[in-house]
């Protein structure tokens, strides 16, 4: 009989420590986290040359458009890495400007939304490097 209970009470313990809850955030609370990012505003010469060229298309882009829009672009640090992550409210995919320390797009598969659910739990000391635009923000 305790040779019962012990096996029993080794399957609870092994059992629960292997039960571990995934975060999951949602993207209106990972932007509204990203709106209390504090404002570093960096110049352009201190940015990235990569980044630098981004920004420039973007301005190209943004200065053409009837409705100017608000574009910031936020760095923060995932997976032991640098990370960008360059918002425009008005595009309807959220995690499609997002880049490591070198440029290298970050791809986000299909995979259920696990990896963006990822970045938006484990990223963390995000900034406000870069705005462009006097219009609507996040």
């Amino acid at each position: 009989m305790k040779k019962h209970i012990i096996l029993m009470l080794l399957f609870i313990t092994i059992g629960c420590s292997e039960n571990k809850e995934t975060k999951v955030i949602d993207t209106d609370t990972f932007l509204n986290n990203l709106k209390k990012a504090p404002n570093f505003n960096i110049s352009k010469e201190n940015l990235p040359e990569w980044l630098v060229v981004k920004i420039n298309e973007i301005e190209i882009i943004n200065s053409r458009d009837i409705c100017c829009i608000k574009i910031r672009i936020f760095q923060g640090e995932w997976e032991k890495q640098t990370v960008y992550f360059i918002v425009n409210s008005f595009s309807s995919c959220i995690f499609c400007d997002t880049y490591y320390e070198d440029g290298k797009k970050i791809e986000f598969p299909d995979d259920g939304g696990k990896k963006s659910n990822e970045f938006m739990t484990e990223s963390h000391q995000w900034k406000i490097i870069y705005e462009f635009g006097e219009g609507y923000d996040l």
